[in-house]
């Protein structure tokens, strides 16, 4: 298995899953921001030039979320996902694509042009309008789901915090983590995680 990958990027949570789970892997870094990912070699791999890719059993994988829930299939053994055909594992599919539908587009707005373009293609207006969806839609419906619960589908841990908490780790380095109690308390709980720390560090 090889997961190609590069930090500050959506391969991080695949990353921190894997850990979790326990399952060994080849690590190739692509620098997508430097153009490495528009290399006729890796574009055989993503047709995007994204990360991240995962190369299991001959085939290629991407789309984090729908790697992430393969993992858990495959190699989870029955652990980070609630029991199929159950509701719980219907309100899983909902985090799992609400994250990168409807999260990730905010917090990536907001990094690009403030951080990754040149600054002669940043648009403020952008930015200002992805902070007030951050603050007024995404991160209240976050603090509700945690407000009763240890993780985001109750007392157990799940792929889809693996996907809530990598979220809220875009958001502090993008500077819209809001100081929501309930937030505060369950990413300082998720970033504990070993699977966590290395994925996410820099």
């Amino acid at each position: 298995m090889k997961l190609y990958h590069q930090a500050r990027t959506r391969s991080a949570r695949v990353r921190w899953l894997l850990a979790e789970l326990g399952v060994p892997y080849d690590l190739e870094t692509v620098d997508v921001l430097s153009g490495a990912g528009r290399r006729p070699d890796y574009l055989k791999i993503h047709p995007h030039g994204f990360v991240p890719a995962l190369e299991d059993d001959g085939t290629v994988l991407i789309e984090s979320a729908a790697i992430c829930m393969y993992l858990v299939d495959r190699y989870g053994g029955g652990r980070f996902a609630p029991a199929p055909g159950t509701i719980e594992r219907g309100k899983y599919y909902e985090w799992m694509v609400y994250v990168p539908a409807t999260a990730d587009p905010e917090t990536e707005t907001i990094m690009f042009h403030t951080v990754f373009l040149p600054e002669s293609h940043r648009l403020p207006q952008l930015v200002e309008r992805s902070k007030k969806r951050w603050r007024t839609k995404i991160e209240p419906r976050y603090a509700a789901a945690v407000e009763h619960s240890t993780f985001i589908l109750g007392d157990t841990f799940t792929a889809a915090d693996v996907m809530v908490a990598s979220s809220l780790a875009w958001a502090q380095m993008a500077g819209v983590l809001g100081n929501d109690p309930r937030i505060a308390r369950y990413f300082a709980k998720l970033s504990e995680r070993p699977g966590f720390r290395d994925a996410f560090a820099l």
